[in-house]
């Protein structure tokens, strides 16, 4: 992984921060991104490893074109995309407007297309370039007065495999990690709540929440060499959650 040229969006905290550092500690030349300030993100990567910070709005195609763009001269090449920024703004499903459907869609699905877009455009017929989207297991199981995030997860999870089909054959992988519930910035607020973190972890088999470097690791290898007969697969990184099954166990009542 050493000087492979990797930009990760929505990057200056939580899960991407988390995916940003663990390629900054083996080597890579990063590139990281908000629509915001960098959050002191950028000082602490570059004690690291060579990182580079641009300022855009993944939820329009202009924004997602820009960092990609922005990054392949900053960096002079690019092996890696991540797409990460997302966001979560659902409530009682009779109370979601049009305004958060827009947001949520535009940036956890638009916002990964056509940068993925912009990536395979910039990208000579190279071994192991890669594209790697951050999901979730909502992909695969529903939550309860999630219905937005649920289905931009959906689509990001058949945008993985269907690009992972397209691009093939400019030697592009694209894969995906599908998070469990994380302790991030985003999920701060819910977890604080009452008992909320003691309900979640008892529903967990692994017997803990999960945290953004666990999600560092995986991304590294399916970005590696190690990697290169993988394509078209989500990796459902969550404790164990979706493996689990009801069971008998009076313990749980």
């Amino acid at each position: 992984m050493k000087d492979q040229c990797v930009c990760i969006s929505g990057s200056t905290h939580g899960i991407g921060y988390g995916i940003a550092e663990a390629f900054a500690k083996k080597g890579a030349r990063i590139v990281i991104n908000s629509h915001l300030d960098d959050n002191g993100a950028l000082k602490k990567l570059n004690e690291i490893t060579e990182c580079h910070y641009v300022k855009s709005d993944l939820s329009t195609v202009q924004g997602a074109e820009y960092f990609v763009n922005k990054s392949f001269d900053l960096l002079g090449n690019l092996d890696t995309l991540i797409n990460n920024a997302g966001t979560f703004l659902d409530q009682d499903f009779e109370n979601i407007s049009e305004n958060d459907f827009d947001k949520t869609i535009n940036l956890n699905v638009r916002g990964y297309m056509f940068a993925s877009q912009a990536f395979a455009k910039i990208s000579q017929n190279n071994k192991n370039k890669s594209i790697l989207c951050i999901g979730s297991s909502n992909s695969k199981a529903a939550e309860k007065n999630s219905v937005i995030y649920d289905t931009s997860k959906g689509a990001v999870l058949m945008m993985i495999r269907s690009l992972a089909i397209s691009l093939a054959d400019k030697n592009i992988r694209v894969n995906g990690i599908g998070p469990g519930i994380l302790e991030t910035p985003l999920t701060k607020e819910g977890l604080e709540k009452g008992n909320n973190k003691q309900v979640l972890r008892s529903q967990i088999p692994l017997g803990r929440i999960g945290l953004p470097k666990d999600i560092g690791g995986a991304s590294v290898f399916l970005s590696s060499e190690e990697a290169e007969y993988i394509t078209g697969q989500m990796l459902y990184i969550d404790g164990g959650i979706l493996a689990n099954q009801m069971n008998w166990d009076e313990s749980l009542l």
